[in-house]
């Protein structure tokens, strides 16, 4: 049986102490070779405007590697990732997110293709009908 393959986004917030150019591409390329390990294939990579370095609604408080205790965040690295994937690949890439420490949050979404419209559009301008009198 064939595996069902899905459209997928992806938005992970990258701790700003990881946040230069050499950690954003590390787990930028980390995620890249998850998902084409696991047979699927990223179409997009978005980290401009709007996205990138932004100041979060709320701190999050993270473990930081090496640290004993938690640290507040105020603000992150955001990064959108389409991708498509099978179905089942999902829940590894998911267990390398929440293995990566460099990776504060993330979200993945599935999306949906629209079906096309089955009732053909009415033209635009309206019927009249001339009677004589």
């Amino acid at each position: 049986m064939r595996e069902r393959r899905r459209d997928y986004e992806l938005v992970i917030i990258i701790s700003p102490l990881n946040a230069n150019e050499e950690g954003v591409a590390a787990t930028i390329d980390r995620i890249r070779h998850t998902v084409e390990t696991n047979g699927g294939e990223i179409t997009g990579v978005n980290q401009g405007p709007p996205w990138g370095r932004r100041k979060l609604a709320y701190p999050i408080r993270e473990y930081v590697s090496g640290e004993a205790s938690r640290r507040n965040f105020s603000e992150g690295y955001y990064v959108l990732f389409t991708l498509a994937l099978g179905a089942a690949k999902v829940l590894e890439l998911e267990r390398t997110i929440k293995l990566t420490d460099t990776i504060l949050r993330h979200l993945i979404t599935v999306v949906e293709q629209k079906a096309a419209s089955a009732a053909p559009a009415e033209s635009a301008e309206p019927v009249v009908e001339k009677s004589e009198a």
